[in-house]
């Protein structure tokens, strides 16, 4: 059975467009597949975020901003926001972490690049951890809706 990794962002522009397409890159575990999306979502996907991304080689084409549901809240084995948890309906405390990033919409690529270097960091970590088989509550921490 899939386990989503959900990840959530206001506009599902950037971040969790990013956090998606790196998660999916670099999983290689069947049972784990990211998905994203925003509590607004945007007509379409940051410039800045697609360039910052070709940059080091991975695509956000055929990504497009997507409506968050309380379905895929459900539906998801962890949810991930990235700095947003004030702003999103549906955030279930068991398996909801906010990893408190800054939003770099309207700032220089220097700070989308800062961002998507952090938000690699993490995902990395996240899979490693996903792959070493920790338990959800160990990998979000024993109080949910924490930041790192």
């Amino acid at each position: 059975m899939k386990k989503p990794i959900l990840f959530v962002c206001v506009k599902n522009s950037a971040r969790s467009q990013m956090a998606e397409a790196f998660f999916n890159h670099f999983n290689d575990d069947p049972r784990f597949k990211a998905m994203s999306a925003g509590t607004e979502p945007a007509e379409t996907i940051d410039p800045l975020a697609k360039a910052v991304m070709e940059e080091i080689g991975i695509s956000l084409d055929g990504q497009r901003p997507k409506l968050y549901t309380r379905e895929m809240a459900d539906e998801a084995y962890i949810v991930i926001t990235m700095g947003c948890l004030d702003k999103c309906p549906y955030a279930p405390p068991e398996k909801t972490w906010d990893w408190g990033l800054d939003d770099p919409y309207g700032k220089p690529i220097e700070k989308y690049r800062e961002v998507r270097d952090e938000i690699r960091r993490r995902v990395l970590k996240l899979i490693e951890d996903l792959k070493s088989g920790k338990a959800r509550e160990e990998i979000i921490g024993k109080t949910a809706l924490i930041t790192l």
